[in-house]
């Protein structure tokens, strides 16, 4: 036996050997390297369709499925657009895709700290589409103004209307998220821990956007530690290194910029820190990527979800 021969029967008893113990369970057999590689995070991760054009939303869907992500983010003007026989439609389609509408986002909800409105319809609505749909979560944003101090009286009003929501969504089998997003009230780290403090636990929930937390001025990673109890989507898209250096002299020289985000890794945000604190709070809700103004590549959303996906599964995900 050659050299060449030796050394390709000393690798298959070495397989052969691992086989063997993995497969009986002796895990502390395996060696040291091959333990400390890193389990994959148990998160889904699905992708919201926020990035293509309206007209392009069914081809949106099969895009999202080919590429193996396991659920979808959609937006709310789909409710009307796919109402009666088209809702059928739609929920078959997401069935065969093998898509999980994981969560909705709840356009027609303004929930504006200084008209206190009654926004129960709306939400019922949407709540009753999600629902035929198979979905899980209702997302909501607050309709503040960053620049604007509201007074607790207010701010405890808009959480009272708040948990009224996730009352409703909890008789459709639902939750509701609250969103804190980029120019509302919710933008500063203040203003995010305000809406929290001023709604039950047991009726909203934080769907927390790295993106938006770090464009605010927040640390994302900390957030996720201090809610994490009340975490049930993160939203993972990169903000651009211009724009977060604009952010750093001055938010207001950002509002007015077309580009904000980019795809995973791209950008500023300290997806590591993030993946650390997933891991250490064993961390299980759905992960959805969600880039919405950003500068189109030449192929088009397409090419930045790849991009994402890519990303993603580098950090420790399955897609």
């Amino acid at each position: 036996m050659d050299d060449s021969e030796r050394s390709k029967s000393s690798q298959l008893k070495r397989r052969d050997f691992l086989r063997t113990f993995a497969g009986i369970g002796v895990v502390a057999a395996a060696p040291r390297w091959l333990r400390a590689v890193p389990s994959l995070l148990p998160s889904p991760v699905g992708y919201a369709t926020i990035s293509w054009p309206d007209g392009q939303f069914l081809q949106a869907l099969e895009t999202i499925a080919e590429l193996g992500f396991k659920g979808v983010q959609i937006l709310g003007w789909v409710r009307q657009a796919y109402a009666g026989k088209k809702e059928v439609s739609l929920r078959e389609r997401l069935e065969r895709l093998k898509l999980e509408p994981a969560v909705f986002s709840c356009w027609d909800v303004n929930l504006d700290p200084e008209k206190p409105e009654d926004e129960s319809q709306h939400l019922r609505a949407d709540a009753e589409y999600l629902k035929k749909l198979n979905g899980l979560y209702l997302q909501v944003t607050d309709g503040g103004n960053p620049h604007r101090h509201y007074s607790d009286d207010a701010i405890h009003a808009l959480g009272a209307r708040m948990n009224a929501l996730g009352k409703i969504a909890l008789e459709y089998g639902l939750e509701l998220g609250y969103h804190p997003h980029f120019g509302t009230m919710g933008e500063t780290r203040e203003g995010l821990g305000r809406m929290l403090a001023a709604t039950d636990p047991r009726y909203v929930k934080l769907i927390a956007d790295v993106a938006h937390l770090a464009l605010g001025g927040a640390d994302p990673a900390e957030v996720i530690r201090t809610y994490h109890k009340r975490l049930i989507v993160t939203h993972f898209k990169d903000v651009r290194k211009d724009i977060a250096a604009l952010a750093r002299q001055n938010r207001d020289l950002v509002r007015k910029k077309e580009y904000h985000f980019c795809e995973v890794g791209q950008g500023v945000v300290d997806f590591p820190a993030i993946v650390k604190a997933f891991r250490d709070l064993d961390y299980r809700g759905w992960v959805i990527v969600e880039l919405d103004s950003y500068m189109l590549r030449p192929g088009g959303p397409a090419e930045s979800a790849r991009i994402n996906k890519a990303a993603v599964e580098k950090l420790g995900f399955s897609v």
